[in-house]
C-alpha cells in the first residue's frame, strides 16, 4: 500500500507541477567537490531531497567523512510550445 501512495504523490505531482524542477547535490563541504547528483521535473522531482539526504548518510556510514551536505534549489522551467 506504501508503494501505491507513492505511486499515486507523483502522478500528483506530475498533474499539478509538471513544469517545477528540483535539483539536490550531495557534496563535500571541505572542498566542494559534488558527490551525487538528483535532478527531475514534474513527477521525478518528487523525493529528491530524501534521496539526496539518504545518499550523504550512506556515504558518511561507508566512509567515516562527516563533512556532507545536501544542498537543494528549485525552479519552474517554461512550458514547451505545442
Amino acid at each position: 500500500s506504501i508503494a501505491l501512495l507513492n505511486s499515486c504523490a507523483n502522478i500528483a505531482k506530475g498533474l499539478v507541477a509538471p513544469n517545477q524542477c528540483k535539483k539536490c547535490e550531495v557534496y563535500l563541504e571541505s572542498t566542494g567537490e559534488v558527490i551525487n547528483t538528483y535532478e527531475g521535473c514534474g513527477s521525478e522531482n518528487v523525493r529528491l531531497e530524501e534521496e539526496a539526504k539518504v545518499a550523504a548518510f550512506d556515504y558518511i556510514k561507508s566512509t567515516g567523512n562527516t563533512e556532507v551536505n545536501v544542498r537543494c534549489e528549485s525552479w519552474r522551467k517554461e512550458p514547451e510550445a505545442e
